[in-house]
């Protein structure tokens, strides 16, 4: 049988399986909806942030005489002083041009996930503190992370009061909050567009995993296919080819539905949805390698379970990968869900294209599963 006929015959045995067809279409359509229209959220305990002060820029007439002396003592307390910052950079602007490149590169620190946090000193910092007349301090948040907002919030506190203690201030400072830096506007679905780097990954690897993870153990034709000059790497391309061409059409419906549900992306939807199809490979690479390994169908289940569960447990976000010791994190990076949920983050979110690294050892996952599966398969004894 050629190659054709054997793809042919793969998709009429997916057709049939009513069952994994469910699975495939019905239970993402169940899942987004039920995410479009929940909501949650999660906490970050340490911030690493940069300062801009303008503090040494000239005032109006209010404060005729210009001072900038109390801006370095609250640079200071960010760096040496506190438990939960760390002072990446900062800047001093003496004009509106260091200014905004100031507020550019600190843009750039916050897409690229250097900072959490940006905070700006107004002009009259120092003259206001001087003056008594309620200083005000703004900040800038990257709110990828709907829990740190709240979390940012209360963690200021504490450079905060060391400043005033160090100064002998007792008056409240105003803290103004502009509006949040790559988050999705609040007239956005919210808790779709934090959700989606995560279970979009999930819903696709799971329901792939499934789709494969019994297309050879359970197929009873093959071994006697096997007498005539069909081979075993025709059986398996027949298998990628068929199983891929409907990966692509569940990632085509996911993407549809994610959009009418309210999908905000800052990035290119077309690299959204190459994102989607190189997850949908590594689930059905990793589902052939469950099925060509497994003596049984029960087998196969039983490892797909496993499989799954170690995936999302090691995922990076249940237990997050820089709390884990460093034999524990390879885990992390050889598994694909964490790069899949950061390289959605970084289209949806931040609006980058693609991280070279995270696609890199994405589809480098996918053809060690694929490498693996067709190494099984060879040397894997089937009676006729």
């Amino acid at each position: 049988m050629n190659l054709g006929g054997l793809v042919k015959k793969e998709f009429n045995r997916i057709k049939s399986d009513k069952r994994t067809l469910i699975l495939l279409f019905v239970i993402p359509i169940i899942l987004i909806v039920i995410f479009g229209l929940t909501a949650g959220g999660g906490p970050t305990k340490f911030f690493t942030g940069a300062v801009i002060t303008r503090d040494s820029m000239p005032t109006n007439d209010a404060f005729p005489e210009n001072s900038s002396i109390y801006d370095e003592t609250f640079i200071s307390v960010m760096e040496h002083n506190t438990t939960t910052w760390d002072l990446y950079r900062s800047f001093n602007a003496t004009n509106l041009e260091e200014f905004s490149e100031a507020f550019d590169s600190c843009l750039y620190y916050l897409k690229n996930e250097l900072i959490d946090v940006f905070i700006i000193l107004p002009e009259n910092f120092s003259e206001s503190i001087e003056n008594n007349t309620n200083p005000v301090i703004f900040y800038h948040i990257d709110g990828t992370d709907s829990g740190a907002i709240s979390a940012i919030e209360v963690a200021f506190q504490e450079p905060l009061a060391m400043f005033r203690v160090e100064i002998d201030f007792l008056t409240n400072f105003t803290i103004m909050i502009p509006h949040l830096e790559f988050g999705p506007p609040s007239w956005e679905s919210q808790i779709l567009n934090y959700a989606l780097p995560l279970i979009l990954p999930i819903i696709i690897i799971a329901t792939t995993m499934n789709l494969t993870a019994l297309s050879i153990v359970s197929e009873k034709p093959l071994p006697r296919m096997l007498i005539t000059p069909t081979t075993k790497r025709e059986i398996l391309l027949s298998k990628i080819i068929a199983n891929s061409v409907i990966m692509i059409l569940q990632a085509a419906e996911i993407f549809t539905l994610t959009a009418f549900f309210g999908l905000y992306s800052l990035g290119s939807l077309f690299y959204l949805f190459l994102v989607l199809i190189m997850i949908g490979f590594s689930g059905i690479c990793m589902g052939l390698f469950i099925s060509t390994l497994s003596p049984t169908e029960q087998g196969a289940n039983q490892m797909y379970m496993m499989l799954l569960i170690i995936i999302i447990i090691f995922s990076g976000t249940i237990i997050p990968a820089e709390s884990l010791g460093s034999s524990m994190r390879i885990i992390v990076d050889v598994l694909p869900l964490n790069h899949a949920s950061i390289l959605i983050s970084d289209i949806t979110m931040r609006g980058l294209s693609f991280n070279a690294g995270h696609v890199i050892l994405l589809n480098l996952i996918s053809l060690v599963f694929l490498i693996l599966a067709y190494i099984a398969y060879k040397f894997k004894k089937l009676e006729v």
